[in-house]
């Protein structure tokens, strides 16, 4: 065999005998030691990733969301513009046909 195959094996073995002693109840002591131990690295873990990583993310989230916010609200400025426009072209091209009654002031839309 290789070696790699019998690393492999020795990590399978490991790990299943691990599961087994996991579950007899002499290890029952060292199992509450180790978890306390394993909850207070990972408090530290997440005020570590509060601090370092939280605080720098939220900052360029917001400074990004206040430039898309910028952008959508001249995109919405825009359209209402435009469909101002547009409504107040046909309105004036009605009331144009109107008063003009021959002159055709109101063209077919093309599509």
């Amino acid at each position: 065999m290789e070696k790699t195959n019998i690393f492999y094996i020795v990590g399978i073995v490991a790990v299943l005998g691990i599961v087994f002693m996991s579950q007899q109840g002499f290890f029952n002591d060292f199992g509450q030691v180790t978890q306390a131990a394993l909850y207070g690295y990972w408090a530290k873990g997440t005020d570590w990733a509060s601090d370092n990583a939280y605080q720098p993310l939220s900052a360029e989230a917001q400074k990004r969301g206040e430039i898309i916010e910028g952008e959508i609200n001249s995109g919405k400025e825009k359209i209402s513009e435009n469909v101002l426009q547009k409504v107040g072209d046909y309105f004036s091209g009605i009331a144009d046909s109107i008063v003009h009654p021959g002159n055709n002031s109101c063209p077919v839309p093309s599509e």
